[in-house]
């Protein structure tokens, strides 16, 4: 019936089953008898991201190496470029946990906890990585093509306890990075 809502309010404007769906989780922010399901437009969010990284182009990962490679007096100014497939979502909900729990057999029950989402494509297919304390900061000022110790500087801001080497570790490992240039 929801599906069915929507796409009278929204009709296709393309072909491309891929490309379509994009309002949906500004159609469920606004709709009233699933408002009691706060995090229902971030799971929507999610599945749209999932998508849209299955998706979109390919990049070869970052050479973790090139970071040694850039003069230390030079390593705050160095950008760091996110893969094509890259996405965040941050969320004040367990989106990632949610997920988890509805479509995984066995899958631990969500505890309630904001979490910020990366989603990235090192192989073929989608992964899912719920960043650290920070993470979803920090990644985003890397996404708006903040210099290195900018994006530190907006992390800690929101996270006192951030953690430069675990998220950086974890954005390596999920193929997040395509570029870094110092």
């Amino acid at each position: 019936g929801l599906a069915g809502l929507f796409l009278r309010q929204h009709p296709p404007s393309s072909p491309l089953l891929m490309l379509y769906g994009e309002e949906m989780p500004g159609f469920l922010e606004g709709f009233q008898p699933l408002a009691h399901i706060g995090y229902l437009p971030d799971i929507a969010r999610l599945e749209l991201a999932l998508r849209q990284a299955y998706h979109a182009a390919d990049a070869a990962p970052a050479d973790p190496a090139r970071l040694q490679d850039i003069a230390p007096d030079r390593l705050m100014e160095a950008r760091l470029t996110l893969a094509p497939a890259v996405r965040l979502i941050r969320s004040r909900w367990p989106i990632h946990a949610i997920w988890r729990f509805n479509m995984e057999p066995g899958a631990p029950k969500p505890a309630m906890a904001a979490e910020d989402v990366l989603i990235s494509r090192p192989d073929m297919d989608p992964v899912q990585t719920v960043l650290p304390e920070g993470g979803g900061a920090f990644t985003d000022a890397l996404a708006e093509g903040t210099a290195l110790g900018a994006a530190i500087d907006r992390a800690t801001a929101e996270a006192p306890g951030f953690d430069l080497s675990v998220t950086l570790a974890t954005l390596l490992a999920a193929g997040a990075l395509s570029k870094i240039e110092g």
